[in-house]
């Protein structure tokens, strides 16, 4: 059916303007601690710094762990519109359920968590809902634990999403996206210099998504939803030595809620399209984000960064959000759910101090820096469950419960936390062969009523054989505070508790080959985390009684490679496999002792490849591919094991009306491979068949 994009108007308009200015076709390179540079196109997937994960400007052969970067190109060329799209291309990421409209994943088998599982910009980020792709210069995974330079995270590591940022040459892309499912984007992304003396720059980037689903709730109905996406990036040379950036971006996603399949016996029951929760459940989601940074270069050795930045997050939630007794022989079931109301305000502050000296023959490179992050939290809720659950008839409408509605509820506000870390990072050049990487945190938590203080080490060792590789061996650490046992049916109510912790040996090395045009690195790791908390039955103590202990392990042993880069003058590609052996330890439950994380592969791989048949027309192929695992935490169910091929083409036509055209087409699971993704039990989600999105881009 007919779309109308309320973004016409304004893509018009500034089309108009940027014709009359036309710019050859070009990327931007951020280069730390100077300008944004307009390069020639790159289609390489390289990237060699690793100033993004380390906070400070250090080449990839410096970084004494494993940092995968999937930069913007790769994203354009996949069409890809949700980090988990993205993800994709790290093997080393698993994909768990994606209800509540938001994306979930494990990075080396552990958790990423909503509040701390994830950055923008080095910043810590909430991330409860899908992350607006369409601003984003790059995303960098950080694997292993962080906590020196991050503060509180799990032991798998973090997802860094870096935003665009304006160029000093003037660039316009206006995008138009078709794809199957009724999906229809329109995205411009506008940049340059607004001054003469290009002191003043700003970027705008606008898109707006509208799709809708190939499965179908019990009534026939489909879901749909609608996103709204804007940022502005703007930077201003206040002198020679001092820029001011400022950041405002909001994220609209009005969306129809889809929980997830119901598996039995390894297949979804009543099969792969039906959709369990009610027709009139559905997410509203608006969220803001506002800033700035400053960047500061004092004297040719050392060099001050701060910033803050204000995220508001605002959810109306209204769904049915479980299901039971489904009777297969009557085609009946019940359904229970809430209407709710959610805000939230994640407010985080930094500055690093970056310095070079020597010692002697010996040369330092520091990073001084401490960080802050405030976190409020308020909902009012109102749900229907028990004996107000719903009954349904399969294939029949599902009525809403008459007088639902959250603002009937009373709202809890819940204690707001303060955390603060200062950290100090050394990375000491012995000599060319030799560096070593030593750095230290302090960090407090406060939530009013108890505090919480740790510190985490991290060193490293740096072996260079050649100027083209290294080798290291690295130590860390990470850390995620817990709150007292607040039960009164506990006999440890009241108990303070430790972190959570997590440590890493880690043994890799890094490569660049054949004329530094192919990146190569590999690593083994031994990864454990430690004191994680456990609460089991006391009925020796009496009903209801529970104790609550932190003797809980998980440890995950092992091996990841990643490639690059160009194998010839036409052919590029970016790759990784891992293996990975992951226990969970619980002396309190036999159901979970010994067992495998859930969504956890013992193998996963993933390559995208392109191939350059001349100056303008390329061909792509990709492959993911992911091994048998488990479908819960008890391992009562597997899910096979699957490889999915995708494919794309790409022509452009140079200077057409000014500007370069550029078709796409990309056409994702080519072999129509049936597969159960991430999610357990009734929330896992089902792998869609062949689909394609199409896509016509012009540059100015």
């Amino acid at each position: 059916m007919p779309r109308q994009h309320p973004l016409a108007l304004a893509i018009a308009t500034l089309l108009a303007a940027q014709i009359a200015q036309a710019a050859p076709s070009s990327t931007t390179t951020r280069m730390a601690g100077e300008k944004i540079v307009i390069t020639g196109k790159d289609d390489r997937y390289q990237n060699r710094t690793s100033t993004g994960a380390m906070r400070m400007e250090m080449d990839q052969l410096e970084t004494p762990q494993q940092v995968n970067v999937i930069d913007e190109q790769l994203i354009t060329e996949q069409g890809a519109t949700s980090l988990g799209q993205v993800l994709s291309n790290d093997s080393s990421i698993s994909a768990g359920g994606t209800s509540r409209n938001r994306e979930r994943f494990a990075l080396r088998g552990f958790d990423l968590d909503s509040g701390n599982g994830f950055l923008r910009n080095g910043q810590q980020h909430w991330s409860h809902y899908r992350q607006p792709i369409e601003l984003l210069d790059r995303v960098e995974v950080l694997k292993g634990p962080s906590g020196l330079l991050y503060g509180k995270s799990a032991p798998g590591g973090l997802v860094n999403m870096v935003t665009k940022a304006p160029t000093h040459e003037r660039q316009t892309t206006i995008r138009q996206d078709f794809g199957s499912d009724h999906e229809y984007r329109t995205m411009i992304d506008t940049s340059g210099a607004l001054t003469e003396d290009e002191r003043l720059r700003a970027r705008l980037v606008l898109s707006h998504q509208q799709y809708d689903s190939w499965r179908r709730y019990t009534d026939g109905s489909t879901p749909e939803t609608e996103r709204f996406v804007g940022g502005l990036f703007v930077d201003y040379d206040v002198t020679d030595n001092a820029t001011l950036s400022f950041h405002y971006d909001k994220t609209s996603d009005d969306g129809s809620v889809d929980s997830g399949a119901l598996i039995k016996d390894g297949k979804p029951v009543l099969g792969d399209k039906h959709i369990w929760n009610a027709p009139w459940s559905n997410i509203d989601n608006d969220v803001e984000n506002i800033g700035a940074d400053l960047a500061l270069q004092l004297n040719p050795n050392w060099s001050l960064n701060t910033g803050y930045n204000r995220q508001k997050f605002i959810r109306h939630d209204l769904e049915t959000s479980s299901f039971s007794g489904y009777d297969p022989a009557a085609g009946t079931y019940k359904l229970t759910g809430f209407d709710r109301h959610d805000t939230w305000k994640f407010e985080t502050a930094y500055a690093d101090l970056n310095g070079q000296f020597n010692t002697g023959a010996v040369r330092h490179e520091v990073l001084v820096g401490a960080n802050w992050l405030n976190y409020y939290y308020k909902r009012q809720q109102q749900s229907f469950r028990g004996s107000n659950a719903i009954d349904v008839v399969v294939g029949q409408p599902i009525d809403k419960p008459a007088g639902l509605d959250y603002r009937s509820a009373t709202a809890n506000v819940y204690p707001e936390r303060n955390s603060y870390g200062v950290y100090v990072q050394d990375l000491i050049t012995l000599n060319p062969q030799w560096q070593l990487l030593v750095g230290a945190r302090y960090d407090r938590e406060d939530d009013g009523s108890d505090t919480q203080s740790n510190v985490v080490p991290k060193a490293g060792v740096i072996y260079h054989p050649s100027d083209a590789g290294s080798v290291y061996l690295t130590y860390a650490e990470s850390f995620e505070p817990q709150s007292p046992v607040r039960n009164q049916d506990d006999i440890n109510d009241g108990m303070k508790l430790d972190p959570v912790t997590g440590e890493i040996y880690e043994l890799g090395t890094k490569w660049n080959l054949m004329d530094e045009r192919l990146q190569l690195s590999a690593a083994v790791f031994d990864l454990t985390q430690t004191n994680k908390v456990l609460k089991r039955d006391r009925p020796d103590l009496g009903a209801g009684i529970t104790e609550t202990t932190q003797v809980g392990e998980q440890q995950h042993i092992g091996a990841e490679i990643m490639a690059s880069g160009q194998l010839t003058d036409r052919l590029s590609l970016q790759g990784s496999a891992t293996w990975l052996d992951a226990e969970l330890k619980d002396p309190y439950n036999a159901r979970l002792d010994g067992n495998r994380p859930a969504d956890v592969p013992e193998f996963a791989a993933s390559v995208w490849t392109r191939y350059d048949l001349d100056g303008n027309t390329a061909f792509n192929l990709g492959a993911i591919h992911v091994g048998q695992r488990y479908g819960d935490n008890n391992n009562t169910y597997k899910k096979d094991g699957y490889t999915r091929f995708d494919a794309g083409v790409s022509h452009r036509i140079r200077q057409f009306k000014q500007a370069d055209l550029t078709l796409r087409l990309k056409v994702e699971n080519l072999f129509d491979e049936d597969y159960l993704a991430g999610g357990d039990n009734d929330n896992t989600v089902i792998g869609e068949g062949r689909n394609f999105l199409a896509s016509m881009e012009m540059r100015f």
